[in-house]
């Protein structure tokens, strides 16, 4: 170990002592002295800089909801010696800037409060001394309030939402599926529901779940501000039922017989439905009125359709027919 130290400091002090050395650190010792007064001089110059401060409204009333809050900072830009600013230049950032609630209270119900630019400007200006503002942005601030005027309103969806060509939409829901919505009596009486902000969910195989924001509006607040989003997908498949056919209307002397006497019911159906659609759930009917023209053969139809059920298929189409007369029964 000794010796390696030894080493170190013969290669140290080689570097030291060679000419070429020598002359490098004069230039280096030199080019630091340069480099500081040029730093000392040019931080004489005056500098604009940006700086950001948070925002603040402060002194709201408990009974006082903020439908439309003000930003959460503004930029600030400020002039001042390089010297002046060097505390600036590392942080980038003001103490907050706090606005009094009860200077823009009017008392009224609901109120949309614009505040004056110097107010915010005189703020600024007293935390920094001898820097001067020379802009603000954004250059308007307003901010809404209201004292309990709101409604209870259902969650509804904008946008487009669709299943893949396999599967079908189910439903949509919403946790919760309504809210509170508070805003101005004007405002208020042309609401109907409050919406979500644009959903696009198209070719879906499966169902989705997600937190989506409430759109909002101006002078509008929503509490909740959002809500959680589910369309529930399913998919489709296909069942097949065996339906006896039957006659209607048919004179108490008289009866249907149809060759064959039952036909086959092929029909698409979500799979949730598949056990709640049975063959009770079709009617395969021949009234008498139908066959007083005397048609050879009767094209079946279904009398009604379930809900949810889809591209229907009977076999046979088409059936053969015999009204025959029955015996013992007066006419």
């Amino acid at each position: 170990m000794g010796l390696r130290l030894e080493r170190y400091w013969r290669q140290i002090r080689y570097f030291l002592l060679n000419p070429k050395s020598k002359e490098f650190l004069v230039f280096l010792f030199f080019f630091f002295v340069s480099a500081t007064f040029w730093v000392l001089q040019a931080l004489n110059d005056t500098f604009d800089l940006e700086v950001t401060a948070p925002l603040q409204l402060r002194g709201v009333p408990k009974n006082v909801m903020v439908t439309t809050e003000l930003p959460s900072e503004i930029k600030v830009t400020i002039r001042n010696r390089g010297t002046s600013l060097i505390h600036y230049f590392r942080h980038r950032e003001l103490p907050p800037v706090g606005l009094d609630f009860n200077r823009y209270d009017n008392g009224s119900v609901s109120a949309r409060v614009q505040i004056p630019s110097s107010d915010v400007q005189r703020s600024v200006q007293n935390q920094l001394g001898d820097s001067k503002v020379q802009s603000i942005r954004p250059d308007t601030l307003e901010f809404y309030y209201n004292r309990g005027l709101y409604h209870r309103l259902p969650v509804r969806t904008t946008g487009t939402i669709s299943a893949s060509p396999q599967n079908y939409l189910v439903g949509i829901s919403y946790e919760p599926d309504s809210v509170d919505v508070y805003a101005p009596s004007s405002v208020l009486d042309t609401l109907q529901a409050a919406y979500t902000q644009p959903v696009e969910l198209t070719d879906l195989t499966r169902s989705v779940s997600q937190d989506i924001m409430l759109n909002a509006k101006p002078g509008v607040k929503y509490v909740p501000s959002s809500v959680r989003f589910t369309a529930e997908v399913d998919y489709y498949t296909e069942k097949t039922v065996e339906v006896p056919i039957i006659g209607l209307n048919f004179p108490a002397d008289k009866q249907l017989r149809t060759f064959p006497s039952k036909a086959k019911i092929t029909f698409r159906i979500g799979a949730a439905s598949f056990k709640r659609i049975t063959q009770d759930s079709f009617v395969l009917a021949i009234t008498y009125e139908e066959l007083l023209d005397g048609l050879e053969k009767y094209r079946l139809h279904l009398k009604s359709i379930p809900e949810g059920v889809s591209n229907i298929r009977i076999i046979p189409a088409e059936v053969d027919y015999l009204i025959e007369q029955v015996e013992g029964v007066d006419e």
